[in-house]
């Protein structure tokens, strides 16, 4: 069972805040894409594991750990008593060879070696095992969940712990001879005690290269028609209210400026002073928390993503959104 949501990463959701207020270059397009499609094949992943099925597990999926002093990255790790399993999951398409312990794609190093970021991700987790006291075996496998992607080695001992797209369904199939009990939980709850932020992201938005003001959620465009408690889109007629576009604003800011705190004047000037402070300030009383410290005010958000948050909001709106729909 999934014992956590497995979120879009900090890092594509930066990007995809970041497109939607600013014209790509070529790099930001192919940062874009690379976080895209490593999502999209943890996304399959999952829907994989589910049709198996994995009632008699647990499953903790895109998580930092804090080990010692260093923090690690897990795409997903499979708990039960008798085991904890990684894997780490590698979107790739094309042809890929791995010889001495590097990996070629049309002839070329890739940098990107998987098997090292894998032993490095599993000794952490056995010395978090070890420093708990917990006996438990830890493994590790690569998962490669495209159906366009072949791999080729004469080193025959990494197919002990490679798994291409035709043999995923057999590998997860063998979970259902695990069980989960006490000593399951005791190792779950070990990890989740430990589970960080993300801390290596850094990345921090140049508002004098960004698009000021509210844009419609359907199609992008700026161009909008104020109403008394909505916004009309002039471009495809999608009407959203003001606690919509707002809560959009929210998490358009906190993305773009993922370690600077969102204040009133912040939200007010990355909107373009489109929508007036008392309505700025009473959407923050809904969907934030108010952390004042002498006069100095900021706001964090209540709820882990925008989807979240609009689905709340959407259940309790006067003024309905009428999204128009996408071809």
């Amino acid at each position: 069972m999934f014992l956590n949501k497995r979120g879009m990463p900090i890092e594509l959701l930066y990007y995809n805040a970041l497109s939607s207020r600013k014209d790509f270059n070529r790099q930001e397009q192919y940062e874009k894409e690379k976080l895209q499609k490593g999502y999209e094949g943890e996304c399959k992943y999952d829907q994989i594991l589910d049709e198996v099925g994995h009632d008699n597990i647990y499953i903790i999926r895109d998580v930092y750990l804090k080990t010692g002093n260093t923090h690690t990255q897990y795409d997903t790790i499979i708990i039960s008593e008798n085991r904890v399993v990684i894997n780490e999951i590698k979107n790739f398409t094309g042809d890929y060879h791995f010889e001495n312990n590097r990996w070629y794609r049309n002839n070329r190093a890739v940098n990107d070696n998987a098997f090292a970021q894998l032993d490095r991700a599993k000794g952490k987790l056995m010395n978090l095992m070890d420093a708990s006291e917990i006996n438990v075996k830890v493994e590790a496998a690569l998962i490669f969940p495209s159906d366009d992607v072949r791999v080729i080695s004469e080193d025959q001992r990494i197919w002990q712990h490679t798994i291409v797209r035709n043999h995923l369904r057999k590998y997860l199939r063998q979970f259902h001879n695990e069980r989960v009990g006490n000593k399951a939980k005791n190792i779950a709850n070990i990890i989740r005690n430990v589970i960080v932020d993300n801390t290596y992201f850094s990345e921090t938005a140049d508002i004098n290269q960004l698009q000021r003001g509210l844009y419609c959620s359907e199609c992008g465009s700026f161009n909008l028609i104020k109403k008394r408690f909505q916004y009309a889109c002039q471009e495809c007629g999608t009407i959203e209210s003001l606690d919509s576009h707002l809560l959009r604003a929210m998490y358009d800011h906190k993305y773009l400026f993922y370690n600077q705190p969102m204040t009133q004047r912040s939200l007010t000037y990355l909107i373009n002073d489109e929508i007036n402070r008392s309505t700025i300030y009473r959407a923050f009383q809904k969907y934030c928390y108010i952390n004042k410290k002498g006069n100095y005010t900021n706001y964090t958000l209540k709820y882990p993503d925008l989807e979240e948050a609009l689905a709340m909001h959407r259940k309790v709106q006067r003024y309905r959104d009428k999204l128009a729909a996408k071809e």
